[in-house]
């Protein structure tokens, strides 16, 4: 469904009207940019240098997933384990609602809870049941507890252990597609980390600056007839939820506790912001000449379909209509642009 709804909001194709402009600003008949071109953002900082311990991290992570759990029956649970409980928490005598679990499985030393709710549950034994006591601050983040003396009443049910793998040359083959030993792995996570740390960097910067676009563009007027056509997107969506679950679309409605008038509202500004957007990557495009050949348009769809979780582009293209997929792969190129045009300024 998110997909779906991703792919609807979409907006339809060129924006017509002649244009005029002068260096980084734009505009024609429906929208004003004062400044596209050069804008200023602060500069987007990434993690720090890829360390030796970061690499050694993210393997860490890679043999946890491959761990094998074992149960435990012959000594006392100790950090590391994963603690199976059942417990109950009152205040001021009474239950509180929520408040408590069963089969809950708790890794012992992994600052999930409370650090003396872990640490009380150390060196008990299975079946064992206990309390504890804790008095909970009021930002706490569990509202059941925030601000209350709570009694935690606590059974041990089980323990489990887990055994990592050790990292061997010929696990790493079975994991790795391009690595044969330990030391090519390790270079192989780094330039993973470092690759992730250069795409979020530039997503982080796409984003920023196109907002600052958005902030800098003055809607005219919105085209009548692309603007009702994406406003039936949102429509269509909906009404597909409301078949789904075979309910009046009035009746979906009231199950999301909005009245008809609300959702109207809702989808004509999300309408607006969208078309907002595809008008002014539209007249960016058309500044800038922005474009792309035939061969570099069939693999942007590859990836936006892989983005999307289609299984291909032709799935994709069952279910979007060209021109929406056309609009959405343009906007992208123009964020693109926007963001080796603009100016990083350090603080």
């Amino acid at each position: 469904m998110k997909r779906k709804y991703a792919m609807a909001a979409l907006l339809l194709a060129a924006a017509t009207g002649l244009t005029s402009c002068s260096g980084g600003s734009a505009s024609n008949d429906y929208i004003k940019i004062s400044k596209y071109k050069g804008v200023e953002v602060p500069a987007v900082e990434g993690l720090p240098d890829i360390t030796d311990e970061s690499v050694e991290n993210n393997i860490q992570t890679v043999l946890e997933g491959f761990a094998e759990i074992t149960e435990v029956t012959d000594r006392p649970a100790q950090e590391g384990d994963i603690a199976v409980l059942d417990y109950t928490a009152s205040a001021d005598g009474q239950e509180i609602e929520n408040g408590g679990n069963s089969e809950y499985e708790l890794e012992l030393g992994s600052n999930t809870f409370f650090a003396e709710f872990e640490e009380a549950v150390v060196g008990h034994s299975i079946g064992d049941t206990f309390e504890l006591q804790h008095s909970f601050d009021a930002s706490y983040t569990n509202q059941n507890y925030a601000g209350r003396d709570v009694t935690f009443r606590i059974t041990l049910t089980g323990i489990k252990e887990k055994e990592l793998p050790d990292l061997t040359d010929e696990f790493v083959q079975t994991i790795s597609q391009e690595s044969e030993t330990v030391d090519e792995y390790r270079e192989e996570i780094r330039r993973l980390l470092e690759k992730n740390n250069e795409e979020y960097i530039q997503s982080e910067l796409q984003d920023t600056v196109w907002q600052e676009v958005l902030d800098n563009t003055e809607v005219i007027e919105y085209p009548k007839d692309r603007l009702e056509e994406e406003k039936q997107h949102f429509y269509d969506y909906y009404q597909a939820g409301a078949d789904y679950y075979d309910m009046e679309f009035a009746d979906f409605l009231e199950g999301m506790e909005v009245t008809e008038e609300e959702f109207e509202e809702q989808v004509t500004e999300a309408a607006r912001s969208n078309l907002k957007e595809d008008l002014t990557a539209e007249l960016i495009a058309e500044k800038e000449n922005i474009s792309m050949t035939d061969e570099e348009y069939e693999k942007a769809k590859e990836d936006l379909a892989e983005e999307m979780s289609y299984t291909d582009v032709e799935q994709m293209e069952e279910e979007v209509d060209e021109k929406n997929i056309k609009s959405y792969i343009l906007r992208d190129q123009v964020k693109a642009w926007t963001a080796e045009n603009c100016i990083q300024v350090k603080e």
